[in-house]
């Protein structure tokens, strides 16, 4: 739900899905009012959210296991691990776990939601169907 002039409205169901990276679990964990508000409403708008492997192995370090919740893990297959590969191919560009995440959110056409926009936006470009947002401060 969200309030309109005092009154409640029904949140429509999403019409695409989101990839997190890095960024974005660390913003969640250390509970930025930007990464809250913007998991809210992918909740809200039963927006698929999907974390993939390569994100979990850069973020992790043993806290904070309850952010994984918020979406489904996708492992890392060896399609998956090609097209990140192709992507680097492409680019020029070395972040194997950047290349995954752009790659993952191609297979949906998913939107990004990130930290550091600059390599992914990048990455993207070479991606049919996949935009990346930044978080903002705060």
């Amino acid at each position: 739900m969200k309030r309109t002039a005092g009154r409640a409205t029904h949140v429509g169901r999403a019409q695409r899905g989101v990839t997190l990276d890095t960024g974005m679990l660390i913003a969640l964990e250390r509970r930025k009012a930007s990464a809250l508000a913007l998991l809210k409403a992918c909740l809200l708008s039963h927006a698929r959210i999907t974390i993939p492997a390569g994100v979990v192995a850069e973020w992790w370090r043993g806290d904070h296991a309850d952010v994984l919740a918020c979406g489904d893990l996708e492992p890392l297959s060896p399609l998956l691990a090609r097209k990140a590969g192709e992507l680097l191919a492409t680019t020029g560009q070395s972040n194997a776990v950047d290349a995954t995440v752009v790659a993952s959110a191609a297979q949906r056409g998913d939107l990004i939601v990130t930290g550091d926009s600059a390599d992914l936006v990048e990455l993207a470009s070479h991606a049919p169907g996949v935009d990346v947002a930044g978080l903002t401060t705060g």
